[in-house]
């Protein structure tokens, strides 16, 4: 796949701890900007994900307990630390 160039303007202090932890951990500030962009996407579109399914059981007479929900939320948070 073509590598897609976009100008991004940054607030000063996240462009600087870009920059630093760019340096730190040896990598290219666009990887470090990929990296951070991918896994941001991955949990926004999860989140949406989880939400539209929700809808979707509200609307079949399926709703969900608050405790059901904790669990799958939990369930989410462990599987993301896991990565």
């Amino acid at each position: 796949m073509k590598p897609a160039a976009n100008n991004v303007v940054l607030d000063d202090d996240v462009d600087e701890d870009l920059r630093k932890l760019a340096e730190r951990s040896g990598r290219s500030v666009g990887s470090v900007v990929n990296e951070t962009l991918r896994e941001y996407l991955r949990y926004e579109k999860t989140v949406m994900e989880s939400v539209e399914r929700g809808i979707a059981d509200l609307g079949g007479g399926r709703p969900r307990t608050t405790a059901e929900v904790v669990a799958f939320l939990e369930e989410q948070r462990t599987a993301r630390s896991q990565r």
